[in-house]
């Protein structure tokens, strides 16, 4: 009976050094006059998920031997359920801090441009703003469900430098002749990428067709380096200076291997040539259909699934369903009935119809 107090007597110093410790760890550093804050905007890269290039904010401090950068786009591939998370919108993205050299490092690697602008702050600026990094790393509100369009790396980012400065950005919208699209916006980030390309044109739906403000573009790295570039607080440019720290090999980014256009010409070259050497092209024609129903059909319910169950607002009302029809399966798999002939000719007028609509 006398043994558990005693386990808690000496237990006790080593949880008091815990609790004096760790406050000291969260608890940001008083940073000297001599410290920066700047923007990193890093070019896009190869996988699906670097395509659209990525944001993050240095903090440097020569006085203090500080230099670290904070990154809002970081999510963990263990997760369970990943993919399955990751189209319904419920993947937890979460703020990290890394070393500069580091993070220059690992872009240099993938062959990835880092620019960097510094922003000319002032000191209390600074330490404001990395108050609150520091702050949100060390808590649970480092974690945040990630929109593409409205909550990422960059839109973070932006809504943490406005609400840090002592006096309001005034941001230079006049750079766009025209408001673009969601969708005319990703389209040169695409390019090198044909088959990611046609998933997201056919996935994402009503929403990315609707013409964008000034402020919703930032959610792309490279528009909010351009508005900072020539954003102003009290007519004094907000970037003090603008250089590349990590300047890759040149390369072209060019689509690699078969693309979508390449499979639907070779797809119908081979029914041609297959279409003269048989006796009976009716075979090939019902074969052909088959095919053409039962991927428009599986494309259908999974853009119904998405559409009925995934939190990503660009998914949600997907006028692609008129066309890519859930029902077409059944054509696909099922034997020929007497009203397949109707209900082909039904699902080609509503895929004329889609095609005529604007898809830019």
């Amino acid at each position: 009976m006398l043994k558990m107090p005693c386990c808690r007597i000496w237990l006790l110093p080593f949880v008091l050094i815990c609790m004096t410790w760790m406050p000291s760890v969260a608890s940001p550093v008083r940073l000297s006059p001599a410290a920066q804050i700047s923007l990193l905007t890093c070019a896009p890269g190869a996988e699906t998920y670097a395509l659209f290039g990525h944001s993050a904010l240095r903090v440097s401090d020569p006085a203090l031997g500080l230099d670290q950068v904070y990154n809002y786009g970081t999510f963990d591939f263990q997760t369970p359920h990943f993919y399955w998370r990751f189209l319904r919108g419920d993947l937890r993205y979460f703020l990290s801090a890394v070393p500069f050299t580091t993070f220059c490092r690992g872009y240099a690697q993938e062959g990835r441009a880092v620019s960097e602008q510094v922003l000319a702050l002032q000191p209390e600026e600074v330490q404001r703003l990395y108050t609150q990094l520091e702050t949100t790393l060390h808590s649970p509100a480092k974690y945040y469900r990630y929109q593409f369009f409205a909550d990422n790396c960059s839109t973070r980012l932006f809504a943490l430098l406005t609400s840090s400065v002592n006096e309001p950005l005034q941001l230079d919208s006049t750079q766009q002749a025209s408001p673009p699209t969601y969708r005319q916006l990703l389209a040169p980030y695409l390019a090198p990428a044909p088959w990611v390309q046609l998933g997201m044109n056919i996935g994402l739906g009503l929403p990315t067709d609707r013409p964008t403000t000034f402020r919703q573009r930032l959610f792309l790295p490279v528009e909010l380096q351009q508005a900072l570039a020539h954003a102003t607080r009290q007519a004094q440019p907000l970037v003090a200076q603008q250089r590349q720290i990590v300047v890759p090999a040149n390369s072209s980014a060019s689509p690699t291997g078969l693309t979508p256009m390449g499979l639907l010409l070779g797809w119908v070259v081979l029914s041609i040539l297959i279409w003269q050497w048989l006796s009976s092209p009716a075979w090939l024609l019902r074969m052909n259909a088959r095919v053409l129903f039962t991927v428009t059909g599986l494309l259908g319910c999974l853009l119904t699934g998405l559409s009925l169950g995934s939190l990503h607002t660009p998914v949600q009302a997907n006028y692609q369903i008129l066309w890519l029809l859930p029902s077409h399966l059944l054509v696909g798999l099922v034997r020929s009935r007497a009203w397949w002939r109707y209900y082909a000719v039904v699902a080609i007028v509503c895929s004329s119809s889609v095609a005529c609509l604007p898809h830019n």
